[in-house]
């Protein structure tokens, strides 16, 4: 199935297979071969911007909320 996909869009687009990704959208995909699970993890793409933007050595505060909280659309 996978093949026919690939196929039909290489048919209809110029494209190249890159292989398995491992970053789409700034999104890193790290996956659990026990498990079969993924992770999606955004630190890499926040280092990058922290750092664009000369704030690579500031401290991480945490922000408070409180968990009891439940928040409803308006």
């Amino acid at each position: 199935m996978i093949r026919e996909m690939k196929d039909f869009l290489s048919n209809n687009f110029e494209m190249k297979d890159l292989g398995v990704a491992d970053v789409i959208l700034n999104i890193k995909l790290l996956r659990d071969k026990g498990n079969g699970g993924l992770t999606l993890v955004q630190s890499h793409y926040m280092k990058k911007v922290l750092s664009r933007f000369g704030f690579s050595d500031c401290v991480p505060a945490p922000t408070p909320y409180d968990p009891s909280v439940i928040l409803r659309k308006n």
